[in-house]
């Protein structure tokens, strides 16, 4: 592990040693069987341990997007193809050699168990029925259940007001933080960007979402 072995003509080596050929000039890119490499390194992954594919799990995810979007003929850009895949298998040979190094620095260490707990002498002994009426029931109740006709239209309405006073709010100042209720909002304000009334910006992936109010809005139907 840690190393690629790709074979396509006269040509024989990591995907290091193929990007180095690519700079020298002596491997053309657009002679590239880019499926065939692709398909070759994961073939390869397959034999891995399991808990490295694990923490390998983007690396191999961006090279099964490329199988799918390869250029089918010639007139599609072959050589950003070949760019592109050449950089996925780099990426993945980078990674699979540090978690390979990583392994060979810990192979001389033994893990060792955490030590037991020592007994709390604060914990009473109770009977079972008393901790079964404590333990939370097997299906909460639903939020909104209790809350008759609670859906998009009234989700809409409220954070239409909110943006009314403020046309640039972040959405967590607008939705509830319990989950179903955050969930109908976010419906309903997907659905109002959709027509164009908010505009909705997030400057960094799973960040804070912000919203922008570009029109008043209308009533939203509950069958959208």
């Amino acid at each position: 592990m840690g190393r690629l072995v790709l074979r396509f003509g006269e040509f024989e080596g990591s995907a290091r040693e193929l990007k180095e050929a690519l700079l020298r000039g002596t491997v053309d890119p657009l002679e590239l069987p880019l499926a065939e490499l692709v398909e070759a390194a994961l073939s390869q992954a397959e034999g891995w341990p399991l808990v490295e594919r694990a923490r390998l799990a983007p690396e191999l995810a961006a090279l099964l997007l490329l199988r799918f979007f390869l250029p089918k003929d010639e007139e599609e850009d072959r050589e950003e193809a070949a760019r592109r895949t050449v950089g996925a298998l780099l990426d993945l040979e980078r990674a699979a050699g540090m978690l390979a190094e990583r392994a060979r620095a810990r192979q001389d260490r033994l893990p060792a168990a955490p030590p037991p707990l020592p007994p709390d002498p604060r914990l009473a002994r109770s009977e079972v029925r008393r901790l079964a009426r404590l333990a939370p029931p097997a299906r909460p109740k639903l939020v909104l259940a209790a809350i008759a006709g609670f859906g998009l239209r009234e989700a809409w309405r409220r954070m239409r007001a909110l943006l009314a006073h403020t046309p640039k709010l972040p959405f967590d100042r607008l939705a509830p933080r319990r989950f179903l209720p955050r969930a109908v909002h976010l419906a309903a304000l997907l659905e109002a960007a959709r027509r164009g009334w908010v505009e909705l910006w997030q400057p960094e992936p799973y960040g804070p979402i912000e919203v922008v109010r570009r029109a008043p809005g209308e009533e939203l139907d509950e069958a959208v």
